[in-house]
């Protein structure tokens, strides 16, 4: 999976990664998203990672062996690898501190979330570097909880909005779509690979170079989505301009900013 528009270009140009602890990193998340179903992709992020946006969606973060790592490795050094799901859930995967054999795997806050309330976050757990063996922990001890909490979240920040997607531009001018349900994300996701749910927004980012035009993807899954019964609205602004804030007193995700997509993004806490 790929960043989509300028920040994959920037990336790219900016970092280059150590090629043994990444790379053993990527060939590990490359077996161990098929051992979870057909419906995960998986990518490596460059190291070291300048955005630590990823961390900030991190849905663990105050507690666990996970958060700790996270903010013990200030200048982002450790290796780190996200597994997308098409109904938009993300998996955090990082080298574990002082335990060459084993690596840590955790929840991101589902697409289109940014808050949590007082749904108990699904706990990040050590699993060794064995594709077969770290699949069955994963499978058996986060999952699980992770879908529940995630429907738990989704329905209780956004119920009103849950039939709404917003398509609008980053600040480039790249097509940003914001979905909350999981058929609309799984919509953009799963058909034919032009857009990708970028871990450090929580937003789906039509991938680029790509041979539509930005208005030709945007038509194209707003055409998509409404066929599916979808209220889409498109915007030359970004799309988290337009959503009203949801009802109800909401916690604050692990960060109070919302981070930039490629390469910034007004910021906005839902």
């Amino acid at each position: 999976m790929t960043q989509g528009g300028s920040e994959e270009t920037f990336v790219q140009a900016a970092f280059r990664r150590p090629p043994t602890v990444t790379t053993s990193l990527e060939a590990f998340t490359a077996e161990l998203a098929p051992r979870l179903g057909a419906a995960w992709s998986h990518t490596a992020l460059p190291t070291p990672y300048r955005w630590s946006h990823v961390d900030n969606r991190f849905w663990d973060m105050e507690d666990g062996v996970l958060g700790r790592a996270l903010r013990e490795d200030g200048d982002h050094l450790r290796a780190r690898a996200v597994l997308t799901h098409a109904h938009g859930l993300q998996l955090y995967i990082v080298q574990r501190p002082h335990r060459a054999g084993q690596l840590l795997v955790g929840a991101l806050l589902p697409a289109g979330v940014f808050e949590y309330g007082t749904i108990e976050p699904p706990r990040a757990l050590a699993v060794p570097c064995d594709p077969a063996r770290g699949a069955s922990a994963v499978r058996r001890r986060l999952l699980p909880h992770y879908r529940i909490a995630a429907m738990r979240v989704a329905s209780s920040t956004r119920f009103k909005q849950a039939q709404h997607v917003a398509i609008g531009r980053s600040a480039d001018g790249w097509p940003v779509a914001d979905a909350v349900m999981p058929r609309a994300v799984r919509a953009l996701l799963h058909e034919d690979g032009r857009w990708n749910l970028n871990p450090g927004t929580g937003l789906c980012v039509a991938v680029g170079p790509s041979p539509l035009t930005p208005e030709a993807l945007i038509q194209e899954a707003t055409d998509r989505l409404r066929g599916l019964g979808f209220n889409v609205t498109v915007t030359d602004r970004h799309p988290l301009e337009v959503h009203l804030r949801s009802p109800g007193r909401a916690v604050a995700a692990p960060s109070t900013l919302l981070p930039p997509s490629p390469p910034s993004s007004p910021g906005r806490t839902r």
